[in-house]
């Protein structure tokens, strides 16, 4: 018989407790007489009062030392475990900057994989933690936020850590790259550790400069999906609009308006946003090919050179990203061999792949700025048509770039750009999740499924490797300056 409700306030003379002896239970008990001294009198003992469980910790926060930030370096067995720990092995700007942080030093080591970080500690001891290790700088934890100061080629200065294990870091972790060395690492590490005092940017004066060459073009498509959008929210945003907003598109999108507008006084853009092709010729000299990766595109087939543009105007702690093949930089091996037939688009992904692992020329000069860019964000390697907008029903893929660049950094308290692009990067693995049912899909035997299922498969490897190739340069906990 089912239990009635009662609001009754009477005491029930007798309890049942759910206990067995064994034997048949004698599980019903009357209270004792003097029961309402046991019900007043405090019976928890001190200091153990029951309690939920902790408040997460803000991610915004990377002081919080249950979140952390880290300084993420290639390992070096000539040093003591100790001195690994202290990073004596590096220039002492990003030893004060880890000491300023109360950061720790995680070193990467090629022997471990993908899998692996290892930490060393002042005692000596040494520990090989998981990238996907609890958060913090505590012993045994890998901080959430990770500046890599690491070339991605081999052989070079600062030591390699390559582009795909960023690649893998980027989905758990909020990851940037930093791959100076001498001034122009000085340059940045010192507008790290003043916080951009002297800075002009303005999160309400952003910039946005779509090229268009025709509808058939590539960059028509970016205009309209990429930078449209991200127009289109700017201006309905109250405290920018059209009177703060910048836009300069299809035959405004010149490297000279470009140039002028960003050194335009008291217009400092906090924000800038490019949609263009990269440079990536000519594929038969090397040597000019790698001076001119990535460089902007303008609408009448201009370069915007690095050092032109800095006579004109230093970013001085502005955030940049660039929509454009190689904005980035190069790696040493193309995704995509075997994607396409011989042609000028294979011709130019082998070139590519031929320079080597590099970080393309103008995010290099604008973090090394004497007034240096907060971060830049760009792709290695090309962005296709079909990681845009989905072939079959025309839809833009867009949206998370979007919610990354707007709802997460121009919020009345900004995101840091690596905790804004998680957005972003959580698409890799929604994608290959994807991906993996496409690829058992296309196994069956029916002709007609078979194909479809191949054609979800080519549409969603391709976009989830172009989310997989956007990076972050400089340092992840930087954020747009509040409005």
């Amino acid at each position: 018989m089912p239990l009635q409700p009662s609001l009754s306030d009477s005491v029930p003379e007798t309890l049942t407790i759910n206990a067995w002896t064994g034997a048949r239970p004698v599980d019903t008990s009357p209270l004792a007489p003097k029961w309402s001294h046991w019900a007043t009198n405090l019976h928890v003992a001190p200091g153990h009062m029951p309690a939920a469980a902790h408040e997460p910790p803000d991610e915004y926060n990377w002081r919080d030392p249950r979140v952390g930030w880290g300084l993420l370096v290639a390992d070096n067995p000539d040093l003591s475990e100790s001195d690994r720990a202290m990073g004596m092995d590096l220039p002492p700007v990003l030893r004060q900057l880890v000491d300023r942080r109360q950061g720790v030093i995680i070193r990467y080591r090629e022997q471990a994989g993908h899998e692996f970080l290892r930490r060393y500690y002042v005692d000596g001891a040494a520990q090989d933690l998981t990238i996907a290790a609890e958060a913090g700088v505590a012993r045994g934890k890998v901080p959430k936020y990770l500046l890599l100061w690491a070339s991605p080629a081999p052989g070079s200065a600062p030591a390699c850590i390559p582009w795909r294990f960023q690649y893998v870091l980027n989905v758990g972790r909020y990851v940037g790259r930093l791959h100076l060395s001498g001034k122009p690492l000085e340059n940045y590490v010192n507008a790290l550790l003043n916080d951009w005092q002297e800075c002009t940017a303005r999160a309400d004066a952003p910039l946005v400069w779509a090229v268009d060459h025709a509808d058939s073009d590539i960059t028509h498509l970016m205009r309209q999906v990429v930078a449209e959008p991200m127009v289109q929210r700017l201006l309905d945003d109250s405290q920018i609009g059209r009177d703060k907003l910048r836009y300069f598109a299809s035959k405004q999108a010149s490297v000279s308006q470009l140039i002028n507008a960003l050194g335009e006084t008291g217009k400092q853009p906090g924000f800038v946003m490019t949609t263009s092709h990269g440079m990536t010729g000519p594929v038969c000299d090397k040597n000019k090919m790698t001076s001119t990766l990535g460089l902007l595109v303008d609408q009448n087939g201009a370069l915007l050179d690095p050092a032109a543009l800095l006579s004109n105007w230093q970013p001085n702690g502005a955030i940049w990203y660039a929509h454009a093949c190689c904005s980035a930089g190069s790696d040493s091996a193309t995704q995509y061999g075997g994607l396409l037939q011989d042609g000028a688009v294979k011709d130019i992904l082998n070139a590519v792949a031929g320079l080597g692992a590099t970080v393309a020329p103008l995010p290099t000069a604008l973090l090394g700025a004497e007034r240096p860019l907060r971060a830049f964000i760009g792709h290695v390697e090309p962005t296709f048509d079909w990681t845009l907008r989905n072939p079959k029903n025309s839809e833009p893929t867009t949206h998370a770039l979007h919610a990354s660049l707007y709802d997460g950094m121009f919020r009345a308290r900004p995101e840091p750009v690596g905790m804004a692009f998680k957005r972003f990067f959580d698409q890799v693995g929604q994608l290959f999740t994807q991906l993996n049912q496409h690829r058992n899909d296309s196994l069956t035997i029916d002709p007609v499924a078979r194909k479809r299922a191949l054609a979800a498969a080519l549409r969603t490897q391709l976009s989830a490797l172009d989310r997989q190739s956007c990076v972050i340069l400089g340092d992840p906990a930087v954020a747009l300056p509040p409005m």
